[in-house]
């Protein structure tokens, strides 16, 4: 089932022609997906909290799948940690129905996803440069 998943979000992403613009919005459907599952722990959802974190733990398994380590380099191994922290958080949460935990995984998300926004930006302005990197 999570190859399914995995090529779902790999299919939505792609149907987004800017590349760093898909990037943009895996992380807005991550952190989207962390703060539905907070607000169902705080609504006592418990079948909503596990689809939804799961549908998160998906995504960011799909973005750090991509990473390419030679391109990268020492940001892919950055975001492979950071990465894996907020899928280790996010399992914590869930296990522990702690809605303040699930908010704080994908509040630090957003840092990141904001610095994709703005190179997607520059990508608009600079059609040459509408690549990603695939280490983010």
């Amino acid at each position: 089932m999570q190859s399914k998943a995995l090529a779902t979000y790999g299919k939505i992403a792609n149907a987004e022609s800017n590349p760093i613009k898909q990037v943009v919005m895996l992380f807005d459907g991550a952190i989207k997906f962390l703060n539905l599952s907070a607000a169902n722990i705080e609504a006592g959802d418990f079948a909503a909290k596990g689809e939804h974190s799961n549908r998160a733990l998906d995504i960011l398994h799909y973005l750090q799948s991509i990473l390419d380590f030679e391109r990268g380099g020492d940001v892919a191994v950055v975001m492979d940690k950071l990465y894996g922290s907020v899928r280790l958080m996010v399992l914590r949460a869930s296990a522990g129905s702690d809605a303040r935990m699930m908010r704080q995984a994908g509040n630090l998300l957003l840092p990141v996803r904001d610095a994709w926004e703005v190179n997607a930006a520059v990508a608009v302005k600079s059609p040459a440069n509408n690549r990603v990197a695939n280490f983010g």
